[in-house]
């Protein structure tokens, strides 16, 4: 079975021990301690070079490539069954929508995006309109666009919730579901992303993200079907670091330890 591997990060450093450990892409974000905003698109446009060129000397996978995450406003704590967290009101509908056409622009292969009404339902029309700005600028590009939903969905109220937005995204044209199973860690949730699997119907992928460590990723892929792992990889605090280490909280062990139990699978 093949797992792809995603790994979070906030800078071109980051970035690049991601590609050099052979993981498959990177949802690039800022203010990745508290969940991640929308980064720069100064910094989404030299990632999405430094990503090329990456490939095109072979020190990454032919497929690496750079997603950016949509989202106005970091989490102020722990969101699970709290949609609030994702209601988003008319003004930052627009915002978002304009961020997704400009880090299109400036070359993300994917965006990540959600948003929720405030009785814990997805709101479709607000994905519309930001889906459509990605669409739009991808079209103008001429170039594909992959389109993933981000952990909005674990705020959702159960399990047959979850898996009617699989559906739901499904219809709107959405590639990826990124989710931990509505709990705090993937493994615990492995329930809940297993019926997210078989409703996707293998049209949709579930990539699996929270609290996951490399040793957790044989198990989870076994108990849950899971083709995608999602993974911040950061640093743990207080542990060593090397004198020629980049600036960057993504660990390199961290990373290629990964990439290694997925690629064992």
């Amino acid at each position: 079975m093949s797992v792809a591997v995603e790994i979070a990060v906030q800078d071109l450093a980051g970035l690049e021990i991601a590609a050099l450990a052979g993981a498959d892409r990177v949802e690039l974000c800022v203010d990745l301690e508290r969940g991640g905003i929308t980064p720069p698109v100064d910094l989404v446009a030299e990632a999405a070079e430094r990503a090329a060129a990456l490939v095109s000397v072979r020190d990454a996978r032919p497929q690496f490539d750079v997603h950016v995450l949509l989202r106005t406003r970091a989490s102020t704590g722990d969101f699970l069954g709290r949609p609030e967290e994702f209601v988003h009101d008319a003004e930052e509908i627009s915002l978002l929508a304009a961020q997704a056409a400009e880090v299109v622009e400036a070359g993300a292969a994917g965006v990540v995006l959600g948003a929720l009404t405030p009785a814990g339902e997805l709101d479709v029309p607000a994905l519309t309109t930001i889906r459509d700005a990605a669409l739009g600028a991808a079209q103008s590009a001429m170039r594909g666009l992959t389109l993933t939903a981000h952990r909005a969905v674990d705020a959702l109220p159960g399990r047959d919730a979850r898996e009617e937005t699989v559906r739901t995204l499904l219809g709107l044209g959405f590639h990826r579901v990124l989710s931990s199973g509505g709990a705090a860690r993937a493994l615990d949730g492995a329930a809940d992303l297993a019926a997210m699997v078989r409703a996707g119907e293998e049209l949709i992928d579930i990539c699996a993200g929270a609290g996951i460590r490399p040793a957790d990723i044989a198990e989870l892929v076994r108990t849950t079907g899971v083709a995608d792992v999602h993974l911040s990889a950061r640093r743990r605090p207080g542990s060593a670091v090397e004198a020629d280490a980049p600036d960057t909280p993504t660990d390199p062990a961290i990373v290629a330890a990964a990439v290694d139990a997925a690629g064992a699978l």
